[in-house]
């Protein structure tokens, strides 16, 4: 989506406030221990979002269509399955999926992306059970024929909660059930920390719904694996708000341990759907 980028000038108290924020840097913050990730459960946020990353606008139906069709390789569902979209957003590959026949129920924290997924769903005519649900909450049991994680999913969690929700997914696929997910691979060489001044004037952002000043941070830990993207915002008027994202990076014997230990055993290994994000597939056993 392309923004208007224009100087703008905070008040000299929110830009004092701005400086003493993104100044105060005693140490680097530990990912996941420290830092979490960003607010997608909030109403505000999450119908930022939906206005600003709407897939079913940014990916055409050839595109989504190329994605599902791969998704369905590596599931090998049998006609009319039953099958779960971890994470499912607005709802592009449930969607999908349903119009080839699937039993579909798609999950996401996000109040607005959820309401889209359904309107879109109802409006085509399709029976889809989308709900808003948090993944660590899961309670199916024996319900799917398959399940699916894309859009480098598992990189959004840390190691420990990508365990668990892994566990959960394992319970809710039936015997013999497969899961498919898409993670960041781990890089041997990454830049270790880049910061940049971004001034912003937009009517809205993913952060807030009036102008402001926005301090963007990058750095990549060797000794966990994660990246944190961490941004500095305060409007005009108002008070800084800091937002931050971690996402891990994983290399082949740390995916597999993570779906060993919840009991699936890894079938296939093979790049994912862009440059740097890796796909693993594994069977419930």
């Amino acid at each position: 989506m392309a923004v208007d980028v224009q100087p703008i000038l905070p008040s000299s108290n929110a830009f004092d406030e701005f400086i003493r924020a993104v100044g105060d840097k005693r140490e680097q913050p530990r990912p996941w221990a420290d830092l979490g990730t960003y607010p997608w459960s909030e109403e505000d946020f999450s119908a930022r979002y939906v206005r600003r990353a709407n897939y079913q606008q940014l990916y055409d139906m050839q595109e989504t269509g190329d994605e599902v069709e791969d998704i369905i390789a590596q599931l090998k569902p049998p006609a009319k399955a039953k099958l779960l979209d971890l994470c499912a957003g607005n709802g592009r590959h449930a969607i999908a999926m349903a119009l080839r026949g699937y039993k579909m129920t798609g999950i996401d924290i996000g109040p607005g992306a959820v309401a889209l997924a359904r309107d879109t769903a109802r409006n085509l005519g399709l029976g889809i059970d989308f709900r808003q649900l948090d993944v660590l909450h899961i309670s199916f049991e024996d319900t799917f024929d398959g399940a699916y994680l894309t859009c480098a999913g598992m990189s959004d969690f840390s190691p420990s909660d990508a365990r668990t929700i892994l566990q959960l997914v394992e319970r809710s696929l039936v015997p013999g059930g497969t899961f498919s997910g898409e993670y960041l691979e781990k890089a041997g060489d990454r830049q270790a920390e880049r910061r940049a001044w971004q001034f912003v004037q937009a009517d809205s952002s993913l952060f807030l719904d009036v102008p402001h000043l926005q301090l963007d941070e990058r750095f990549y830990d060797a000794q966990t694996s994660a990246e944190v993207e961490r941004a500095y915002v305060v409007p005009t008027d108002g008070r800084t708000r800091a937002f931050t994202r971690c996402r891990q990076y994983y290399d082949e014997a740390g995916v597999r341990d993570l779906l060993e230990s919840a009991r699936f055993e890894v079938v296939a290994l093979a790049p994912g759907s862009a440059a740097g994000i890796r796909k693993v597939v594994a069977k419930k056993t």
